[in-house]
């Protein structure tokens, strides 16, 4: 982003757009880039439940991307302090953080739930307690358990890996292969929508190992030079175009074109989620290290930045709004812009009102 824009977004009274230059992640790195990420994410998952852009339905393919990034941004502070693994106190405030991260808008739509839509006691007690996700929120107790998970994952990298992120990288990209082939539902599931769902381990794994092959010194200094960042640049477009021809309703449309695809019915990224995870994971990590390039351009767009600092949000809120607007609005590209709008301005409401103060006490916290 221009200097000179950073600083009329700095003067500006509305955190939305101020924080998108001023806020503090607790990773300690603020990447313009994958708050454009957050932000594509969220457009293919409002796109899919509108029915719009042959998204039909298949909103998992812009969850899978949250996962892949929530994952590579939650592994660097281990990377970079694989010591404070050890210390109680750093690991006590990592849970706070993703709990103030995740909660205040989550119960909040609970409690409207309960209260205004006919949520029974239960249910909601289930949800609150990330026993089931029903809908959307079934990405919730994913990323829960995740969060859980994490500081062991990430032990790996001193005990195992000998603190060497390029092994490290390779590492995790095998046991997302194994992850994505072994874990299925038979084995371990949670519950969505009252029936068994696969917890898709695999995705956040590949987006840990993008996180590590991000920070690795050799892997950066091949993506400098000029001729690697001019075919990286090209592979970063055309791993964008396959993220989305991973959802069914475009991978029928390209199996007319690439015969081969016939034989992946469903696509491979609903079989083998870690397929998914593999082109999520290497786009951002392209995204990531090739500085200055068009890939990094196209996803740094602010208005994908803009909705991405509110994308949680967004996401909670899309989906009641859209149930709202059904009788009204026939699903397709009309229906799509108008709960994109309605959800933007909403999560503006949600993210200044009851995110952002839990968001300002992490930042004093996050070292």
């Amino acid at each position: 982003m221009r200097e000179r824009t950073r600083e009329r977004l700095r003067r500006l009274p509305f955190p939305p757009l101020r924080d998108l230059v001023d806020k503090h992640p607790s990773t300690g790195a603020n990447l313009d880039v994958l708050d454009g990420v957050r932000g594509l994410a969220v457009v293919l998952v409002i796109a899919s439940h509108s029915g719009a852009f042959g998204l039909d339905d298949h909103g998992a393919v812009g969850v899978w991307l949250f996962f892949a990034l929530s994952a590579f941004l939650l592994t660097m502070p281990f990377t970079r302090h694989p010591e404070r693994l050890g210390d109680p106190r750093w690991l006590g405030r990592y849970v706070a953080r993703r709990l103030r991260r995740i909660l205040p808008p989550y119960f909040l739509l609970l409690a409207v739930w309960w209260g205004f839509a006919g949520g029974t006691s239960d249910t909601i007690l289930r949800h609150a307690l990330f026993l089931e996700g029903n809908l959307h929120l079934w990405s919730i107790p994913q990323e829960m358990l995740f969060y859980l998970l994490l500081p062991f994952l990430a032990a790996l990298y001193p005990l195992v890996f000998r603190r060497n992120a390029l092994a490290a990288a390779l590492g995790f990209a095998a046991l997302a292969a194994l992850a994505s082939f072994g874990l299925t539902v038979g084995r371990f599931s949670l519950t969505t929508n009252g029936h068994p769902q696969r917890f898709f381990l695999a995705v956040f794994l590949c987006g840990m190992a993008a996180s590590y092959a991000a920070q690795a010194p050799v892997l950066i200094e091949i993506a400098r030079r000029p001729a690697a960042r001019r075919i990286l640049n090209g592979v970063g477009f055309v791993l964008l175009a396959l993220l989305v021809l991973t959802a069914r309703s475009y991978h029928e449309v390209a199996a007319q074109w690439i015969p081969v695809l016939r034989q992946l019915s469903p696509p491979l990224g609903w079989v083998h989620p870690g397929a998914f995870g593999a082109i999520a994971g290497a786009l951002i990590f392209i995204a990531v290290v090739c500085t200055g390039s068009a890939i990094q351009r196209t996803m740094s767009a602010l208005p994908l930045r803009a909705l991405g600092l509110v994308s949680y949000s967004a996401y909670l809120l899309h989906v009641p709004i859209g149930f709202t607007l059904a009788s009204l609005v026939p699903r397709g590209l009309g229906r799509f812009a108008i709960v994109l709008a309605v959800s933007y301005g909403l999560a503006c409401l949600s993210y200044t009102f009851v995110e952002r103060p839990f968001l300002v006490i992490r930042s004093k916290d996050s070292g």
